[in-house]
């Protein structure tokens, strides 16, 4: 008993008490740090993550731009190309339209030509009786070959089909073929039957328009060579 020192004991415990304390909050300090790090590296991630994603939608959001952008070139130059085609054919169209106003001034030529296309009309047809509608100033011409239309008729149509059949044509003089889409009719005719319900036009601007649309393929392929 006489070797106790009550203040060293006390000493003793105090300096335990500070180094238990000064460990503990050694082990705060060293657990906040680490939870302060976990923090910051979820807040860091996070904000990473959303400007990742905001990039990702802006990236995308300027690709699709791009994309609308360059459809939008292509297809106006397709219809550039398209304006362009169409109005090439469209001159076309009228420049043989001029060459063939031009051919059938000469009457011999168009002779031929009206018989043609009233023949073929009355095989088209095959009906006993048919009325034609052609341009006023035409009348006389047209009256002057309908013997020989339908002689050249009942020919082919013996030689066809070894049959006779007779055409009897007469011409619509209550009314004129006038223009069409605006302009003149360069000439031909319509042949109809049945009281007008069947018709067959055989104008020489539709036969223009019928031929253009057939060798439309090829007149592309002649003048828009890829």
């Amino acid at each position: 008993m006489a070797d106790f020192n009550p203040q060293e004991r006390v000493k003793k415990m105090v300096n335990a008490i500070k180094a238990e304390a000064t460990e503990k909050a050694e082990q705060i300090k060293d657990m906040a740090a680490q939870q302060f790090r976990i923090e910051k590296n979820k807040l860091l991630n996070q904000q990473k993550e959303r400007i990742i994603e905001e990039y990702k939608k802006k990236i995308e959001s300027y690709t699709i731009e791009k994309r609308i952008q360059r459809s939008s070139r292509i297809n106006q130059s397709r219809l550039s190309k398209m304006q362009a085609r169409f109005e090439l054919i469209q001159r076309l169209k009228e420049e043989v339209r001029q060459k063939m106003s031009k051919l059938i001034q000469d009457q011999s030529v168009y002779r031929e030509l009206l018989k043609n296309l009233i023949v073929q009309g009355m095989i088209k047809l095959l009906e006993p009786r048919i009325e034609l509608t052609c341009l006023e100033q035409d009348v006389p011409l047209v009256r002057s070959i309908l013997g020989e239309c339908q002689e050249e008729f009942q020919q082919i149509i013996k030689k066809e089909t070894s049959k006779d059949f007779k055409t009897t044509l007469s011409i619509n003089q209550s009314q004129y073929l006038t223009e069409k889409s605006g302009k003149p009719i360069l000439g031909g005719v319509v042949l109809s039957c049945a009281n007008s319900r069947i018709v067959c036009s055989n104008t020489l601007d539709d036969r223009l328009e019928l031929s253009l649309q057939e060798f439309l393929p090829d007149i592309r392929n002649g003048l828009f060579r890829k």
